[in-house]
């Protein structure tokens, strides 16, 4: 009988040291910052992009912004200004982040782009499929 009373006193232990030790408690939600600087931007709209551009024309002319809260419907979040001139058109958009990550690629609304100071986006041009 003493091998189940020492079997019985070691299971209880263990139990009371894994409710001590918080197993099976839910851990506390991780707080996101939705205005977290997005980091490396110029290359993860590149790489983005590759996967939006289909036509190389689409390519040409590329200019980008830098990362500037702006205001997204009743919040500010990080956006960067684009521009294309493919084909002789130019077409604006806008790359909207949240917490860091892409959330949207669409046209700007002018309050976004407005006032965007473009440069070269090398990183794009350096991308650009082969024909």
């Amino acid at each position: 009988m003493r091998n189940y009373g020492a079997g019985t006193a070691l299971l209880l232990a263990s139990i009371a040291l894994a409710a001590c030790s918080g197993f099976g408690k839910p851990k506390p939600a991780e707080v996101v910052d939705p205005n977290a600087l997005p980091a490396n931007y110029r290359n993860q709209i590149a790489t983005f992009l590759l996967t939006q551009l289909i036509d190389r024309a689409d390519y040409t002319g590329a200019m980008i912004s830098m990362p500037t809260l702006k205001p997204v419907g009743d919040s500010q979040r990080y956006v960067v200004c684009l521009q294309f001139n493919g084909r002789g058109v130019r077409k604006d958009k806008v790359v909207i982040y949240f917490a860091g990550a892409i959330q949207q690629f669409v046209t700007p609304k002018p309050e976004q782009c407005g006032d965007a100071v473009y440069q070269p986006f090398k990183e794009l041009a350096d991308e650009i499929p082969e024909k």
